[in-house]
């Protein structure tokens, strides 16, 4: 087990590299100089110099990446153009808002549709099965700004049971903070319970076929045991993988609800640094992305020997 992990790890290292390396590669094939945005159109040359100077932007392209690589590994993503702020602290608050919202919706969306989608495979042809791939389908359909526009004109400004506009901290308010999320989870979980669903119906669908399973039901197990005990483990395998695609996806990609319910989330902030050609954040927020992207696909597969006993072997 422990080489196992150990051989992970050393194949996520090379991945992290070349997608730093991307990114700054990236950023610098965007149009415009980050000097000339921080000090404006009427800077002088000499001004402009010195701070492409202090920006290492007079280094060749290949030392710039050495020289942005150290500071990266040393904590320093740099300071925002447009706020003066450090960059590392504004990304970590900012995650920590998408991350409440992701992490909570993807995990009830999983404890819903992993059993239903395995009780619908059990069930196949019948009129569960019909209603809950039809259910399915029908999420996977909808797209999320969409839903979260009429849950907030219905539970917002026709019921007014939930705030509209704003967010708070749970740190200052803990049920104030739970009534603004509210709508943004319920929206995430229900856009992707249709697509946990599906997937978990065909890995139970085709588990369920194996020859072992007829074992296990000759044996004179109960369908319970052969469902909770045998089936599931195997056929979790495939919707783990769905899942940490998911959650890498969520993570850096929520910026439309986000925008729906005014959240000051990460997909948001990279909206915004993109438009107010914040070089410093923008790249800070594509690192972190690609960083949690990959550590969520290295967790997925560190936690695959424990559904499948084949990858210990």
């Amino acid at each position: 087990m422990m080489r196992f992990i150990l051989q992970r790890l050393a194949m996520s290292l090379p991945t992290l590299l070349l997608i730093s390396l991307m990114v700054f590669a990236i950023i610098r094939m965007v149009p415009g100089d980050p000097a000339l945005l921080m000090l404006g159109d009427m800077a002088d040359a000499q001004s402009l110099a010195a701070t492409r100077e202090a920006l290492g932007l007079d280094q060749p392209m290949v030392m710039q990446f050495v020289i942005w690589l150290k500071a990266v590994l040393s904590g320093d993503l740099g300071f925002s153009i447009t706020t003066n702020q450090a960059v590392l602290p504004l990304l970590l608050d900012r995650f920590s808002v998408s991350a409440s919202i992701v992490l909570v919706s993807v995990l009830m969306a999983a404890l819903i549709a992993v059993p239903l989608g395995l009780l619908s495979a059990w069930k196949q042809n019948s009129g569960l099965d019909f209603g809950v791939v039809a259910g399915a389908t029908l999420l996977l359909s909808i797209p999320s700004f969409w839903l979260g526009l009429l849950l907030l004109y219905g539970f917002g400004i026709k019921l007014g049971w939930l705030p509209v506009v704003g967010y708070v901290a749970f740190g200052d308010n803990p049920w104030q903070a739970l009534s603004y999320i509210v709508l943004p989870i319920v929206t995430l979980t229900l856009v992707e319970l249709g697509a946990i669903t599906r997937m978990a119906r065909a890995s139970a669908v085709e588990v369920l076929r194996l020859e072992y399973i007829t074992h296990a039901r000759a044996k004179g197990l109960s369908e319970r045991a052969v469902l909770w005990r045998h089936a599931l483990r195997n056929a979790f395998a495939p919707t783990l993988t769905l899942i940490g695609l998911i959650l890498g996806n969520l993570l850096g990609g929520i910026a439309v609800l986000e925008t729906v319910f005014t959240l000051p989330g990460l997909g948001r902030l990279m909206v915004d640094s993109i438009y107010a050609r914040d070089y410093p954040v923008l790249q800070g927020c594509l690192l972190l992305v690609t960083f949690v992207y990959v550590l969520v696909n290295l967790l997925v597969d560190l936690l695959y020997p424990l559904f499948d006993p084949r990858v210990k072997l």
